[in-house]
């Protein structure tokens, strides 16, 4: 099952476009959080076979998500990066039934200028939303490229496999990478 899961994530990861110049955090990024689908034992696993460790670092839980499992790695990148990943899957509770939810946050102490545009040569469209220093899209869950839905096809998205919500933010002195997904 180990051996299964750890072969899915990379051939999930040999099949998703690289760009020539990618960033460490953004290499890593691909490879754990979209590279495994979402899944949160198989990111682990990827993280670990990649060499990254445990961590104290801990990000407080979601707001109105019943947090059933977190685990936080960190890893030192070509450059004197420091990245850190922290990965969390839980409940949300609704009136229409449990949403799971699933995210992968990889944070990284080295800023990075092609982390926007990165971003959007990858989703292979403008942001949903955002400004200068942020790129948000809503996706629908697959394999591969991301499939851009926009706002308007959240809804859809959620009845079908899933939604997910991709957030790239370059701050003068950090990047965050955020993958959060819901499913039924």
């Amino acid at each position: 099952m180990i051996r299964s899961l750890a072969i899915a994530a990379a051939l999930s990861a040999a099949a998703i476009p690289m760009t020539a110049a990618a960033s460490p955090a953004m290499d890593a990024f691909l490879s754990i959080c979209w590279g495994t689908s979402d899944d949160y034992v198989a990111a682990l696993k990827t993280a670990d076979a990649s060499g990254w460790r445990d961590s104290n670092v801990t990000a407080p839980d979601e707001q109105g998500v019943s947090i059933t499992d977190k685990a936080a790695r960190e890893k030192e990148a070509d450059g004197g990066a420091r990245l850190t990943l922290l990965i969390s899957r839980g409940l949300r509770h609704l009136s229409t039934g449990d949403v799971k939810v699933t995210t992968c946050k990889l944070s990284s102490n080295k800023p990075d200028p092609t982390l926007i545009s990165g971003s959007q040569s990858w989703i292979g469209g403008a942001p949903d939303a955002g400004d200068a220093t942020l790129a948000v899209y809503y996706v629908g869950l697959g394999t591969g490229k991301p499939n851009q839905v926009g706002k308007a096809g959240m809804a859809a998205a959620l009845s079908g496999p899933g939604l997910s919500i991709l957030k790239f933010q370059q701050d003068s002195d950090a990047g965050i990478l955020v993958d959060q997904t819901y499913s039924k």
